[in-house]
């Protein structure tokens, strides 16, 4: 598939890619803010219905002060107006305001009249009312402190709300004592519910709430509205009411319809249609945009190059063309390079003798080179005092005759070399105290000593040329039975390099002169590895090593 062609179905891709997701964007935001609103709509019609329950509630204390704090009821409580049931109480007139019942106590609680005003599609009883009213424990001191403006609440009387509001019977001008209390009661029942539902355009209806939920009364919320999926036509949700001491007393439970975006849905899905058919239509019109602009050009550097090849002219060239883009810089690019071709070919033969004369005799000098500089940068940077640094470059020697009769590769001792040459550079990166404390190390002081052939480890690693001479400084103070450090490993898990190292460096320090030492004799060299065979070192490789002693008396 040509670089055009991959172009063109990229950018097709892209931008298709581009709408789909713009697609599915646009119409979650529309789907989210369509329940939003629906949400927010059933919320505040929840909130109209309380509002217009509590209304009710509040008409209904208002119509009982009418009576309440009214002379003739006064006097008829004071016995001065036997006539006041039969002249006063309009059975019409309340009713048609919604009064279900008038219960009239005295100051000794004793009930004067029981007076019931509920329509006949609707009956009602005061004695009910009356009784369920005293028999909620919450109302137990309701009439002892009611004040001149009384109290409301509501009561549920077989699972329906009953508005209740308790008034003082005072005289009209609120100076007398009281004659007892006027109990009005309306019904908050089908009818009214009904009623408030036409108003607001909005269909509830009242659950009494549970037991359960009374006791949990702290944990209910003040609205919850039910989750629906996305098919569903309508949603629904429920106000909690509570009553007079703020116990819960029941739901308005309200069902709406939610927003109808099916349409706009609709339009969305036929705007990205359109633009999926433009993004086509451009995706061709940037084809022809590329052929013309870069597809024929290309084509005509690619006939003159390949005419170049197939007559193998000793000089050649292709044509730049006036555009200033990437295509003219590769045109004088190729014209460079096709020079410089013609200028190598000339003068190759003698190029290449005098570079291989040059290499074979840099060769050699550099690996002289290379050997001496890092055995003098390991000599220089090795802790210790010159004695010790001395002899490093001697167990260097050792390590590589050892690994030579271990029959090891090239490759093998040269790195072996190294890493016995860098085997303690990682004690330069101990703190000043450890390195040249005398006494014996605490235990903290211990456990960063062994941390020295990990940082040997990381040294070599940052240096390309002894990253893979790593074995033997981060390996050779493992022992054989384990008990070594960094990492504890033992017998054929320690690299042989290292375990070939650490017999060398033991041979090492027991053997290398300093002033006034006694050096001990080939046999006391022999004993002693052998006494460290087993626990510190590869028994087999102490004997090997051995023999190697043998073979070489004059080191």
């Amino acid at each position: 598939m040509t670089l055009r062609r991959k172009t063109q179905i990229a950018l097709g891709i892209t931008l298709l890619l581009l709408l789909i997701i713009l697609d599915l964007t646009f119409t979650s935001f529309l789907r989210t803010s369509a329940e939003q609103t629906d949400r927010e709509r059933i919320k505040l019609n929840l909130s109209r219905a309380v509002v217009s329950i509590n209304a009710e509630a509040k008409t209904l204390s208002a119509i009982a002060v009418n009576w309440a704090h009214a002379d003739s009821t006064w006097n008829y409580m004071n016995g001065r107006n036997p006539k006041y049931a039969s002249e006063v109480l309009n059975r019409d007139a309340l009713t048609e305001v919604g009064i279900s019942s008038m219960i009239f106590l005295d100051n000794n609680r004793i009930v004067r009249i029981f007076k019931d005003f509920s329509p006949e599609d609707e009956p009602s009883s005061p004695v009910s009312e009356f009784l369920a009213i005293l028999d909620d424990p919450k109302n137990e001191y309701l009439f002892d402190d009611t004040g001149s403006s009384g109290t409301s609440g509501i009561v549920l009387l077989e699972s329906e709300p009953i508005l209740f509001t308790v008034k003082p019977i005072l005289t009209s001008d609120m100076k007398g004592p009281s004659a007892g209390n006027l109990i009005v009661t309306r019904k908050l029942g089908p009818k009214l519910i009904d009623s408030i539902s036409r108003n607001l355009h909005f269909q509830f209806a009242i659950e009494p709430t549970t037991e359960r939920e009374k006791q949990n009364a702290d944990e209910l919320p003040l609205v919850s509205i039910d989750k629906t999926d996305r098919k569903s036509t309508a949603i629904s949700g429920q106000m909690l009411v509570r009553d007079h001491s703020g116990t819960p007393s029941f739901w308005v439970v309200g069902i709406d319809k939610k927003e109808d975006i099916a349409a706009a849905e609709k339009k969305i899905q036929y705007l990205f249609l359109i633009f999926a058919v433009i993004v086509v239509l451009l995706s061709f019109l940037y084809d022809l945009f590329f052929k013309k602009s870069f597809s024929e050009r290309i084509d005509k550097l690619q006939r003159e190059i390949e005419t170049i090849r197939d007559k193998k002219l000793p000089k050649g060239f292709v044509t730049v063309d006036s555009k200033k883009d990437e295509i003219n810089s590769l045109q004088r690019t190729l014209n460079d390079v096709i020079a410089y071709h013609d200028f190598t070919q000339e003068h190759k033969d003698k190029m290449d003798n005098i570079s291989l004369m040059v290499y074979e005799r840099f060769a050699q000098a550099g690996n002289r080179l290379c050997y001496k500089t890092l055995e003098d940068i390991a000599t220089a940077f090795s802790p210790g005092d010159e004695n010790f640094r001395n002899a490093l470059p001697r167990a260097a020697k050792m390590t590589v005759k050892f690994c030579e009769k271990l029959k090891m590769s090239d490759e093998e001792r040269f790195y072996a070399h190294l890493g016995a040459l860098f085997s303690r550079i990682g004690i330069l990166g101990l703190p000043f105290t450890i390195r040249n404390k005398t006494t014996e190390l605490s235990p903290v002081e211990l456990r960063d000593y062994h941390r020295y052939p990990a940082i040997s480890k990381d040294f070599l690693e940052s240096v390309e040329l002894l990253r893979p001479a790593t074995q033997i400084p981060y390996c050779w103070k493992e022992k054989w039975d384990s008990t070594g450090f960094p990492r504890g490993l033992g017998e054929s898990a320690i690299p042989l390099q290292a375990r070939a190292f650490a017999i060398v460096d033991a041979w090492n320090e027991m053997t290398r002169p300093w002033l006034g030492r006694k050096l001990p004799t080939q046999f006391e060299v022999e004993l002693k590895l052998r006494e460290l065979a087993g626990s510190d070192f590869d028994p087999s490789l102490v004997e090997q090593f051995i023999e190697l002693l043998k073979e070489e008396k004059n080191i």
